[in-house]
């Protein structure tokens, strides 16, 4: 497995609970402190029960029990995501837990299975022999190694060199628009621990309450007079907080008193033309990037994961020919291609500029939903 992230460690979690020996390759040399990625959605935890990692996350975690829509400086529509769930899963709300809390979590639990992430590892291509792989890559001291396997999953990430070195085609844009995370403290009535969008114009802003004391997960856009004139790499070192667009954070009365992360990036959306070449496959970001709309990134990868680990697991054991691990590739590339079209237009419609898309976003969508 290239790639320690949650969709790599869950795989290998999975694979090893069916008594498949693993290992675990990743690029950094430490575990990461950044977290873009926030939510855990139910069916995640849903799934996570069978790795006995539900309460761990519910216990370490912050529920958001309601979805608030904010339009032209007003409170419009308020959601109780329990209403809508009801009958349908156990866990009718957002779970917010940070990536790097949820990271940590996965490593100590692979840790006590006795699975060790080797890290500072730099993976460079792999050769599919028929019956197995051969990896090549840069140990941690930057001597050559090789490491045959039977299988290899890249789970390395939107730069994926398992995906390059298979051969997969990863088509598709970038968004113009430049983003922003930051966490931050402050007050005012959309940091009540729930979330809150605002979509009066383009520049929109979505709240993620990390409690109800006033720590909340920003996500929305740079001004444009200050991207304009900013390129490259050099275009995110050189912003801060106070580059933000401000309408949606005052119209939402939100004050904010410290900043405590902040981070800027572009956002893209591709999809792999294939996740499956021969004995290699790839999953998570390596297969699929998109628009944070939905908090679905992580999630797809979990799924992604733990779909090809039991299918791996069934062919190795001998119980299944490998004719079913082609079933990888069509459920999970399908529902990549569906989610990555989906949430495009959601995005779209969010960012766009035009007054159709502005009336549906300030009449429409409030209309459509409860009121606050």
């Amino acid at each position: 497995i290239v790639g320690a992230g949650p969709t790599g460690m869950v795989l290998a979690l999975w694979l090893n609970k069916f008594g498949v020996r693993v290992r675990v390759l990743d690029k950094a040399a430490a575990p990461g402190t950044a977290s873009r990625a926030l939510v855990v959605q139910a069916r995640t935890l849903e799934l996570y029960r069978q790795l006995n990692l539900t309460e761990a996350v519910l216990a370490d975690g912050h529920r958001a029990q309601a979805f608030n829509l904010w339009a032209e400086g007003e409170h419009k529509a308020h959601v109780q995501l329990g209403a809508i769930g009801e009958g349908l899963t156990p866990y009718p709300f957002l779970q917010i837990f940070p990536q790097d809390r949820h990271e940590k979590l996965l490593a100590e639990r692979l840790q006590a299975a006795g699975v060790v992430i080797e890290r500072g590892i730099d993976f460079i291509d792999y050769s599919d022999a028929g019956s197995h792989v051969s990896a090549r890559y840069l140990d941690a001291d930057g001597r050559a190694q090789t490491c045959e396997a039977r299988y290899i999953v890249g789970c390395d990430g939107a730069h994926s060199m398992v995906r390059k070195s298979l051969g997969a085609d990863f088509s598709g844009g970038t968004y113009r628009q430049l983003f922003y995370v930051a966490d931050i403290e402050g007050s005012g009535p959309a940091l009540n621990g729930e979330v809150h969008v605002d979509l009066s114009e383009a520049d929109f802003v979505a709240v993620f309450g990390m409690n109800a004391g006033g720590r909340a997960r920003l996500v929305g856009t740079i001004r444009e007079d200050r991207v304009s004139g900013l390129s490259g790499n050099g275009q995110a070192a050189a912003l801060n907080f106070e580059d933000v667009s401000e309408r949606a954070l005052r119209e939402m009365k939100i004050k904010v008193d410290k900043v405590n992360w902040f981070s800027s990036y572009h956002v893209h959306h591709r999809v792999a033309d294939r996740f499956r070449a021969g004995r290699a496959f790839i999953a998570g970001d390596a297969g699929h990037v998109h628009s944070p709309v939905g908090g679905q990134g992580m999630n797809t990868g979990i799924g992604d994961a733990i779909n090809l680990a039991w299918k791996l697991a069934a062919v190795l054991r001998g119980e299944a020919g490998d004719s079913l691990l082609d079933s990888y590739e069509a459920e999970r590339l399908t529902f990549a291609r569906r989610l990555v079209q989906t949430t495009d237009r959601a995005f779209t419609l969010v960012t766009s500029p035009g007054n159709l898309a502005k009336v549906v976003r300030t009449r429409l969508a409030p209309a459509l939903l409860p009121r606050a």
